[in-house]
């Protein structure tokens, strides 16, 4: 159970619902602001697209944008579900900008490694049930190198492409987001698993995979950032504290291992990416937030730095974000912050060794 499904359910929902009291406010003021954002985008889903596969693409694809990385989530899903061997999914791992120079002696589990502000840390992987080599081990790899030089030509990383380009992308990123989604859901990705039993599988075929309306969808949803001050903003929010490898910040920032894996790091901002038509609304305002502050106050040993959460909603063309300390202090109220922090930790810990998904060593914590 990741910490999403947790604050929704069970002993963590209850306590955020009596505790983060100072959040109901917060989430009115963005609900209003969403509420009166210009329509420059897709106000809602288009006929033949599916909604869940559009927000995965646009989180891919924003990924990318921030940080060139390996797909890690997506990867999870088709180890997981025995689409590609280990060693593909090193090779693949390997090819991405981020992990090119990472020595030999560790090259066999590049997939399982993610870049931080201050280390690298390894995110343990399924292993394979089978000698065979999966249909996967040729045509994802191919997929990858493909992506990189049509990024090399049309969208470096921090850029977004022209319409066309986009839409180009938004076909590779759904392949990448339908593999995360089996991640998620702990399912096969029925979509890519099938396409083996009506023949040989390429990289066209994976890609056709993707509904035209999706691709299309995220597509659009993705150019808005390149009409609007939001890019900008994210560009000068990365310069804040630029990383140390490529990109403008971190992709996928894993606090709990499989349990608490945020959407993207800027500088030193923490976002949470939001495709929702709903944005009006304040109590799933609410629920973003609390996503959101969670995952910050999870950085036990302050790896990520993180000084900023924001929320970027790409329906309604807004990026919010907030100081880390200001907003903590707004949630409990007349509350200690400190205090509640601790206990929310405690609560995650819990529910994270439940699961059997113990945090990373150094972020153990100790009240």
């Amino acid at each position: 159970m990741p910490l999403t499904t947790a604050l929704r359910t069970g002993t963590l929902a209850t306590w955020c619902r009596q505790r983060l009291t100072g959040l109901d406010q917060v989430a009115r003021d963005v609900a209003r602001a969403a509420a009166r954002a210009p329509q420059t985008t897709l106000s809602g889903p288009t006929p033949g697209a599916d909604s869940q596969l559009v927000g995965g693409i646009v989180d891919a694809r924003l990924a990318a944008l921030v940080q060139p990385a390996p797909p890690y989530a997506a990867l999870q899903g088709l180890l997981a579900g025995q689409l590609v061997s280990p060693g593909a999914a090193a090779r693949i791992a390997l090819s991405f900008p981020t992990h090119r120079e990472l020595p030999d002696e560790v090259a066999t589990v590049a997939h399982t490694l993610h870049p931080s502000p201050r280390e690298w840390l390894q995110v343990p992987a399924p292993a394979a049930t089978s000698t065979d080599p999966p249909w996967g081990d040729s045509v994802f790899p191919d997929l990858a190198n493909r992506g990189h030089l049509f990024h090399h030509e049309h969208a470096p990383c921090g850029q977004v492409g022209t319409a066309g380009a986009e839409r180009a992308l938004a076909r590779s990123y759904g392949v990448w987001a339908l593999a995360e989604a089996a991640y998620r859901s702990g399912h096969s990705p029925r979509a890519l698993s099938a396409l083996a039993h009506r023949g040989p599988v390429t990289t066209e075929t994976l890609r056709a995979a993707v509904p035209d309306g999706s691709a299309h969808e995220a597509a659009a949803l993705v150019r808005a950032l390149a009409t609007s001050e939001n890019l900008p903003t994210l560009l000068a929010w990365g310069a804040e504290r630029p990383p140390e490898a490529a990109g403008i910040g971190y992709a996928s920032p894993t606090l709990i291992p499989h349990f608490a894996d945020a959407d993207l790091l800027v500088g030193t901002t923490l976002l949470d990416v939001k495709v929702s038509a709903h944005a009006a609304q304040p109590r799933r305002v609410r629920a973003w937030l609390q996503q959101v502050l969670g995952y910050a106050w999870l950085d036990v040993s302050d790896r990520w730095g993180i000084q900023h959460v924001g929320l970027v909603l790409a329906r309604q063309g807004l990026l919010v974000r907030w100081d880390l300390q200001s907003l903590t202090a707004a949630a409990f109220g007349d509350t200690d912050p400190l205090a509640g922090v601790q206990q929310f930790r405690r609560l995650c810990q819990t529910a994270a060794h439940a699961e059997r998904k113990p945090p990373f060593p150094d972020d153990v914590f100790s009240p």
